[in-house]
């Protein structure tokens, strides 16, 4: 009998189109009685299972084809800044397209900037939900339920000034903030461009992010197209196209195991923006990106578009 890793390195070379009688003298070089090595190559080159591989590679490389043009057409990422167009621009020139972009003229138009201490100051009293204990979790982002704790907001805000730099706490999308009644008067202060989004959605579809310099959110990529504002300090953002298929490999479900190092290291595509306060990045669906605060943060991420923006279906790590 041929040892399984044998079939399969000879499946493998089968479908890389290797000549039989190589892959036959190959298993003979390797120690099987050559008899036995022309039956077993001649066996997986009449079985269905081969077949099926055939048709699945196929269909692989094509799809390869696409995508290896479409990166090609796009070019290397770039990310430029501009003023918000009218609902029917956006949808034309950068959700269609997926073409990353940020806005300079959207935060501005707010009625009040946040600060932590506006914040504090406004809703220090409300309750709200926190992932602490960050520091020691490797994957914090991904076992974020385990470090979900409530305090107020001004308990957090505190706890936040007592760390200059630092990973180890942070209000992130799942801790679901500004779905939160107490915390309704924010969006007051929010100005959006008219037809991108829906109102009544808006405390559903956003997410509230409040922390330290230093918070980390690794690469991943989200499975809608989100408007991310920038209200309070910088963050660097790293952004890799969905056609940057070396990621594939390295992906576990929406994360990542590649740092920004390793996308440079490797040739892989990618573009750095420094968001600064008073910019909102338009983040396309399927883009890996990696987000470090350089400075004490608050930003506001908005999926509650007026058009389909669900797309829970797009998890290529997920595929194995």
């Amino acid at each position: 009998m041929v040892a399984p890793s044998w079939r399969r390195w000879v499946a493998d070379n089968l479908l890389r189109g290797v000549e039989p009688t190589d892959l036959a003298e190959g298993l003979r070089e390797g120690g099987v009685p050559s008899s036995l090595a022309h039956r077993t190559v001649a066996e997986i080159l009449a079985s269905p299972g081969l077949a099926a591989a055939r048709a699945a590679r196929v269909e692989a490389l094509r799809l390869a084809h696409v995508v290896r043009l479409q990166g090609a057409m796009a070019g290397p990422p770039a990310v430029a800044r501009e003023l918000a167009p009218d609902a029917d621009g956006l949808r034309a020139r950068y959700w269609a397209t997926s073409t990353p972009v940020v806005f300079t003229d959207i935060v501005p138009r707010w009625r009040r900037p946040w600060t932590p201490e506006d914040l504090c100051a406004r809703f220090g009293d409300v309750t709200i939900e926190a992932c602490t204990g960050r520091e020691g979790d490797p994957s914090p982002d991904a076992n974020w339920q385990a470090h979900r704790v409530e305090l107020t907001l001004r308990e957090y805000v505190d706890r936040m000034r007592g760390h200059d730099r630092s990973n180890d706490l942070y209000l992130i999308a799942n801790n679901r903030n500004t779905a939160r009644p107490e915390l309704r008067a924010l969006w007051d202060d929010v100005v959006l461009p008219e037809g991108w989004f829906q109102p009544a959605r808006l405390p559903y579809g956003s997410a509230l992010w409040l922390g330290p310099a230093g918070t980390i959110t690794p690469l991943h990529h989200d499975t809608s197209n989100i408007l991310f504002c920038q209200v309070y300090g910088r963050k660097r953002i790293v952004l890799a196209p969905p056609w940057a298929t070396a990621l594939l490999d390295s992906a576990v479900g929406v994360y990542n195991r590649r740092t920004p190092q390793q996308l440079r290291d490797e040739g892989i595509p990618s573009v750095e923006v420094i968001v600064q306060p008073g910019e909102a990045l338009f983040l396309p669906v399927g883009w890996w990106h990696d987000v470090r605060a350089l400075d004490a943060s608050v930003s506001l991420a908005i999926n509650a578009f007026g058009w389909p923006n669900g797309l829970d279906w797009y998890r290529p790590g997920r595929e194995r």
